[in-house]
């Protein structure tokens, strides 16, 4: 009886014909398309309320790669990148980083907290823009820890909360929340943790931050960044895309909708995104109770 292996790309099926009789194989190469390289932006600019000294301007610049692309990142290193304050129309140049290929960053651009910003780059004859807003991000006023005993669906540990107030006076507000433990990030699909105001209170009593189960003497920080809505919904269509299981009844994978607009070719719009974030962060170490 005979075995027929299909490859595609870099993964093999095996369909038997009569299962543990495999007498003969036959090998079938399927011929995929080949796209043009999509250029990738994935640009943040970031005003620290507690350590100004840190805010900075980073973009990293790539394109795509066809299926059998052994490069997992394809750096772009001549691009032109620009940021503009849309209230003084000043405009700043954000150069590569020496030796570090497709990523440029300025960390001398002066930043407020509620201007809007502008993202300009040039490259192969096309101009990408993206424009934010340095939103405030919540008040946070104290983080706490308690320890939970085993319950549930919750491991035993010790679990944060916060209180604080969110600025409801414009509206919903959107956050993103970045969780370290000893200097390790959580950077599971399962920890992009994006969060609206719209079904809390304004003021902010005692609310546990995430189901993290950290043990005594653990070193935890904790950054929130503000968030514009168009940013939100693109980190909301990636989840869908990263738990998106390919069953019968889940919806055809596709790219999160870019904040980034093609201004020489609207029809051809980069991957990749704009995100304009004020950051507030708080380091706390577990003790045990």
């Amino acid at each position: 009886m005979c075995a027929r292996v299909i490859r595609f790309g870099k993964s093999i099926f095996w369909l038997l014909s009569m299962a543990l009789a495999p007498a003969c194989q036959e090998v079938i190469d399927l011929a995929l398309p080949v796209d043009e390289p999509q250029l990738v932006i994935e640009g943040f600019l970031t005003y620290w309320e507690d350590t100004p000294q840190k805010n900075n301007c980073t973009v990293i610049i790539s394109t795509t790669g066809d299926y059998y692309d052994a490069n997992d990142f394809n750096p772009v290193n001549d691009a032109t990148v620009e940021l503009i304050d849309l209230g003084s129309q000043a405009s700043y140049t954000v150069n590569r980083v020496e030796n570090n290929e497709g990523i440029y960053k300025s960390v001398t651009i002066p930043l407020d907290s509620g201007r809007s910003y502008k993202l300009r780059v040039d490259y192969a004859g096309q101009s990408y823009e993206a424009t934010g807003t340095l939103l405030p991000v919540a008040e946070l006023d104290t983080f706490t820890y308690r320890y939970q005993p085993e319950q549930g669906f919750l491991d035993e540990g010790f679990y944060l909360y916060f209180s604080g107030r969110t600025p409801k006076e414009r509206g919903i507000n959107y956050y993103r929340f970045l969780i370290y433990e000893n200097d390790s990030l959580y950077n599971a699909p399962e920890d992009y943790l994006i969060q609206t105001d719209e079904f809390l209170k304004e003021d902010i009593d005692t609310l546990q931050l995430a189901n993290y189960a950290f043990d005594a003497e653990d070193t935890v920080r904790i950054e929130m960044y503000s968030l514009n809505k168009d940013t939100y919904e693109y980190y909301n269509e990636l989840l869908e895309l990263l738990f998106n299981d390919g069953g019968l009844f889940s919806s055809p994978p596709r790219n999160p909708s870019s904040n980034i607009q093609n201004i020489t070719d609207p029809g051809q719009p980069p991957l990749g995104f704009f995100q304009v974030s004020t950051a507030f962060g708080e380091t706390v170490v577990i003790e045990e109770e």
